[in-house]
């Protein structure tokens, strides 16, 4: 079975140094155009995320990247890998990266998107983009990067879905600013392996409030940068949202 995150890197690579033509025309707009029977208008319209459905066709890795359809609205393919539970905040090399140039970390507010060729040491990735400077170009990108959408890639020895499990027990006190020991740092490590920058020291102090709040935004629970029951088990079994 072929590797088809390495086609769909392979395919990305190929179209390097390729620009749009007059009034924005491409040929990722006019092929999603055409294939998809959307209109005219699609062929200068912006196509960061066609670009990618493009390549994806060329991997043969469609149905991991888009699905049953290519995508043209960011927003609307990132919630396609939400709802699928292929979402999360760890780069991996392959992943589908989303960016919000907003600096928000909401899906909704999405409006850029590249695949991951490279992560670094830094906490940074080397990204192919299409619509970027008006050209397909590499990136290196730090900021900006709302989560990835991790393809279902066939052939692929690196896991696509991101690893939950079982919560260890409830350590029966809620946590919150002051709190201190190893339930505190149970709970920091847990997110820092989901790809929060925290520090496992064993203090809830204000990086750690504010890492919670956002974790419980994402997760539709009470923001109250609280650790109680269900913040604790959403950290261990719940997707990123």
């Amino acid at each position: 079975m072929s590797n088809q995150r390495d086609a769909m890197l392979n395919a990305a690579r190929g179209q390097l140094g390729y620009g749009e033509k007059g009034g924005g025309w491409t040929k990722f707009g006019d092929w999603y155009a055409r294939k998809f029977k959307v209109g005219a208008a699609y062929k200068t319209a912006a196509w960061c995320d066609m670009f990618l459905s493009w390549c994806a066709e060329q991997a043969g890795a469609t149905s991991a990247v888009t699905g049953a359809r290519g995508w043209a609205y960011t927003p609307s393919h990132a919630s396609w890998f939400v709802k699928a539970g292929r979402w999360g905040t760890t780069p991996r090399v392959g992943a589908i990266v989303f960016f919000d140039w907003g600096g928000s970390r909401r899906v909704s507010a999405i409006d850029h998107v590249g695949i991951v060729e490279a992560v670094h040491s830094d906490g940074s990735v080397t990204t192919i983009e299409g619509n970027t400077s008006d050209a397909v170009m590499r990136r290196r990108r730090r900021t900006g990067i709302v989560g990835y959408g991790y393809p279902a890639y066939a052939g692929s020895s690196t896991p696509s879905k991101p690893s939950t499990g079982k919560a260890p027990k409830w350590p029966g006190q809620y946590l919150t600013t002051g709190s201190r020991g190893d339930a505190v740092r149970t709970w920091q490590a847990q997110m820092k392996r989901r790809g929060w920058k925290l520090a496992a020291d064993g203090v809830f102090g204000p990086a750690t409030r504010a890492v919670c709040v956002a974790f419980q935004k994402e997760k539709h629970l009470e923001s109250d940068g609280i650790v109680g029951p269900a913040t604790w088990a959403a950290a261990w079994t719940a997707p990123v949202t």
